[in-house]
């Protein structure tokens, strides 16, 4: 991937780059876009004024409560997102199953695989 130099010459790296750009890319944006979904979706089902949980009535007006919602699902979906983006980075190379540890070479009966 290219260098971007900035106006002092500084080597700087695009967003896609960089690993906050690939955290927000990968796990705030599809979170939002799904917190939106699932706003719409709750809420058309239910009456945010009518909404009680555990005896506390949640908000005292329906923008109130649209705005609790969203910032709840988004939060939401960014742990299952970021949970989802750290079990994608993975711990490095996946150890090669077919390698005989002692001589580093490969076993010869590769028939069993994929059975």
């Amino acid at each position: 991937m290219r260098d971007i130099r900035d106006e002092g010459g500084c080597v700087s790296k695009p967003i896609g780059d960089r690993r906050t750009g690939r955290f927000l890319m990968q796990v705030l944006w599809p979170a939002f876009l799904m917190s939106i979904v699932a706003e719409g979706i709750f809420f058309s089902m239910i009456d945010p004024i009518e909404l009680d949980i555990v005896g506390l009535h949640l908000a005292a007006s329906r923008e109130g409560a649209y705005t609790v919602g969203f910032f709840v699902f988004w939060a939401l979906f960014t742990a299952s997102s970021g949970i989802t983006y750290l079990l994608g980075q993975g711990g490095g190379r996946p150890p090669d199953l077919l390698e005989d540890d002692d001589s580093g070479r490969k076993h010869a009966d590769k028939s069993m695989i994929g059975r």
